[in-house]
């Protein structure tokens, strides 16, 4: 016999015609002698350990298809609710601003460049085993900040110097509010802002000390 496994239809009268012990393990299954040709596959291995091998895997395989199932069941039910609820009666203010901050985002992906993890992981010169590294680590640092499109971290590239995070960057992030989201983040970053004569601190990089207190006077709480 092959190395490979050899699979060979059993009719139901070549399944009669086996030991007794063999058609009573057969017995067993809620198919009967009337299944038709090519209802059940004789598979034959070369060597004792594999054959071994392969009768655990077909002890594990319902299970295994059974906790898949289950999954795919939950996954179809989240699919299903985001339906529901997308279709659900909402307050008219509500999907307009939806549709304003979509505006947003579609404009800013349009505008600013951005780079995606391998492309900073390219520029920093640095070989990491994981592609997303180092922007991802940098990310968790605090060195830099990302919006994501579709589960994808894009980075906008105004951060970077010579393939690496500015400095001024972490320390505007830091003074933030730590409850920011990347997207705010973005936004902040492009926004005329009052505290540096209107300028939009994204063009303020050569003035760290001044949008960082710009950062700062936005996590101040409002007085008056």
């Amino acid at each position: 016999m092959s190395e490979t496994l050899s699979l060979f239809d059993l009719t139901p009268g070549e399944i009669e015609r086996l030991p007794a012990s063999l058609r009573r393990r057969i017995g067993g299954s809620s198919r009967s002698k009337d299944s038709p040709p090519g209802a059940w596959l004789l598979v034959g291995e070369r060597t004792e350990g594999r054959a071994e091998l392969l009768e655990r895997a077909l002890e594990v395989l319902p299970s295994l298809a059974a906790e898949r199932g289950a999954r795919l069941s939950e996954a179809n039910i989240e699919k299903i609710l985001d339906v529901i609820l997308s279709d659900a009666s909402r307050p008219r203010v509500e999907n307009e601003l939806e549709i304003d901050n979509a505006r947003l985002r579609s404009r800013y992906f349009q505008e600013t460049p951005l780079l995606t993890g391998a492309e900073v992981r390219a520029a920093s010169g640095l070989n990491p085993r994981n592609k997303s590294e180092p922007a991802s680590r940098w990310k968790r640092e605090g060195r830099l900040f990302a919006v994501r499109r579709s589960g994808v971290d894009h980075y906008p590239a105004f951060q970077f110097a010579d393939g690496a995070p500015r400095p001024v960057i972490k320390a505007i992030l830091t003074a933030l509010p730590k409850d920011m989201t990347g997207w705010q983040i973005a936004m902040w970053f492009a926004s005329g802002n009052g505290w540096l004569d209107g300028d939009e601190p994204q063009e303020r990089l050569s003035d760290p000390d001044a949008v960082v207190e710009a950062a700062r006077r936005l996590a101040d709480p409002a007085v008056g």
